[in-house]
């Protein structure tokens, strides 16, 4: 690799850091470029040369979070007997949330079609491929559980629309404070652990439906 790309990718990198570490002091929607760049010690006007905009740099730093979150539980994943993989990366997946809220607010910023309409075309595009990846992660994930079941593309589709809305109930629920604010507080762990069984129990319900569909009528 040439030098000049070597110290571009490093001033991409320390913008990147500089951005989540004032993210974490104020509120990040807040924070503006020339704040990013006089903490990663960088002209401001450099800063637009790496992202053309403080829209662009929401979408890499969503896009960079959510990647290395997959490529987590895609490892998970393979670590798992088939049967129980579901219930540990839902749970665990919770947990990388829980972890950095911060990515919990940034995705529901940047899953909004009105902020993906703004982007540059190469961020759009990452964007839908970084959705057809989680999809046939999960997808791969439903093939495992009922294996013992011929579920179609369609069917797998069908169970993820669930999944998915769960999942985001509870990415916003994080990224709102949690239940510290309820009368009675709710420990976010009973919480997850509540919503990973009933996501579970929902998939085979919805499952042994597709598959014998008269049992939803009897």
């Amino acid at each position: 690799m040439r030098l000049q790309d070597q110290l571009f990718l490093q001033r991409e990198s320390a913008l990147l850091d500089a951005a989540r570490l004032l993210f974490r002091q104020q509120p990040w929607d807040r924070v503006t470029i020339a704040e990013v760049a006089t903490q990663a010690g960088i002209g401001k006007g450099t800063v637009y040369k790496h992202f053309p905009s403080k829209e662009a740099l929401f979408a890499r730093l969503t896009l960079d979070m959510s990647q290395a979150n997959l490529d987590e539980l895609r490892a998970l994943h393979a670590a798992q007997p088939p049967q129980q993989a579901m219930r540990q990366v839902i749970r665990h997946h919770f947990g990388l949330i829980l972890g950095d809220p911060i990515l919990a607010q940034l995705c529901q910023h940047c899953d909004r079609p009105a902020f993906q309409e703004r982007l540059e075309a190469p961020y759009r595009e990452q964007f839908l491929q970084l959705e057809r990846d989680y999809v046939s992660f999960f997808g791969q994930l439903l093939q495992d559980t009922f294996n013992d079941r011929a579920l179609s593309p369609a069917d797998c589709q069908s169970l993820l629309w669930g999944v998915e809305a769960c999942v985001n109930g509870v990415m916003a629920r994080i990224a709102s404070g949690g239940f510290e604010h309820w009368a009675n507080p709710i420990a976010l762990n009973a919480y997850f652990d509540s919503v990973t069984d009933f996501i579970i129990a929902g998939l085979h319900g919805q499952a042994a439906s597709i598959c014998h569909p008269s049992a939803s009528h009897e």
